[in-house]
């Protein structure tokens, strides 16, 4: 009949050849129904695979609440107004619930069941089904992804203070970059054995100036804090990420490879110089047996790209913030990172193959 020429397609599914029907409307996929759902079912299957086996959804969420937290702690120090420190309780508040949305999602993608997640909570089965529904919940998720990526963003004030930028989540990291920084470069100075008269003589800086620099009052300029990476016998390379944060520079969120997982290592090696370089057995032990001393090694040597779980363990076990290094590894990592983090596993740098392979 006019308007009803007949064509063959292979199903997605079975592979094997079936009648297709030209004319208005969407082509068909798979040659029969069953086939359809089954191949729902095995992405379906895959998907469920995949929210098994990668990281938790609630640990970036733990790890942003520790900076949360410790702003807070910080603001109370102070001696804040009452209507900051309320400021800084909100998000923590806020970011609670998201951990207990994300903890529960957790735990529901690990096969457990609504009555062991209603024990869990200290609610009823029906409430704790009403109150994280999969589908809430990942809305839910998502919009703190995109909040939060607004407050990286330079410039961006806190949702619940909008004159309190200077509070941001971007400026906590800063000062605390900026710590780490007068760290490192004064372990540097002392393994130098300089005198502070003797760098002022070198660099023609003054020495009250050199002192407020090494007890981290001041943030120099990159040419001076290269200078004084010099001469005290250091790697200046080892301090530009630290000095970046510190000046609260935001790099590209995407850079190519090879200088994505050199700003990573730079990172690391500065955190373990701000330390004072302790040996690997020290770190593994700070990182309660959560990476190998051979691991350590390797992750600070360049040779191994580690997973995000490794890569935490080392930050938290080197006094610093996983928050802070987060954007840098993903840098390196994003294209695993679609909705979920990648699976675990360090990963060893190697060449990636030509375009030609």
């Amino acid at each position: 009949m006019a308007g009803t020429t007949c064509r063959y397609d292979i199903c997605r599914f079975c592979q094997e050849r079936f009648a297709q029907t030209s004319g208005p409307g969407r082509k068909k996929e798979y040659c029969s129904l069953e086939c359809r759902r089954k191949a729902q079912r095995e992405r379906d299957g895959r998907l469920g695979q995949q929210a098994r086996s990668a990281l938790p959804l609630g640990r970036r969420i733990a790890e942003d609440l520790q900076a949360l937290a410790a702003a807070l702690l910080e603001a109370e120090y102070d001696a804040r107004p009452l209507k900051e420190l309320l400021g800084h309780a909100r998000e923590v508040t806020r970011e609670v619930e998201h951990y207990m949305a994300a903890a529960v999602q957790d735990a529901r993608n690990q096969a457990m069941s609504w009555e062991q997640v209603a024990e869990a909570a200290q609610l009823s089965a029906t409430t704790a089904r009403t109150r994280w529904p999969e589908g809430r919940v990942k809305e839910r998720l998502k919009r703190r992804a995109a909040q939060r990526a607004v407050l990286r963003q330079p410039g961006a004030p806190l949702m619940d203070d909008p004159d309190a930028a200077e509070r941001s989540p971007r400026s906590q990291a800063a000062e605390r970059a900026s710590a780490k920084l007068a760290s490192a470069l004064s372990h540097l100075h002392r393994a130098s054995d300089l005198t502070v008269r003797e760098v002022a003589e070198q660099t023609s800086l003054s020495p009250s100036y050199i002192s407020r620099i090494l007890s981290g009052e001041r943030t120099p300029q990159w040419p001076v804090v290269s200078a004084l990476a010099e001469l005290f016998g250091g790697e200046p390379d080892e301090l530009r990420v630290l000095f970046d944060s510190a000046h609260g520079l935001v790099a590209p969120t995407r850079h190519a490879i090879p200088d994505a997982v050199a700003r990573l290592r730079a990172a690391l090696r500065g955190l373990h110089l701000a330390a004072g370089r302790p040996h690997s057995g020290v770190i593994r032990k700070a990182s309660h047996g959560t990476l190998s001393t051979q691991a350590i090694g390797e992750i600070l040597g360049g040779v191994m790209v580690p997973g995000w779980e490794q890569t935490a363990a080392l930050v938290t076990a080197l006094g610093g913030w996983p928050a802070d290094v987060r954007p840098l590894w993903e840098a390196v990592h994003y294209t695993f990172l679609l909705c979920t983090d990648p699976e675990e596993g360090p990963r060893h740098l190697t060449a990636p193959p030509s375009e030609s392979d």
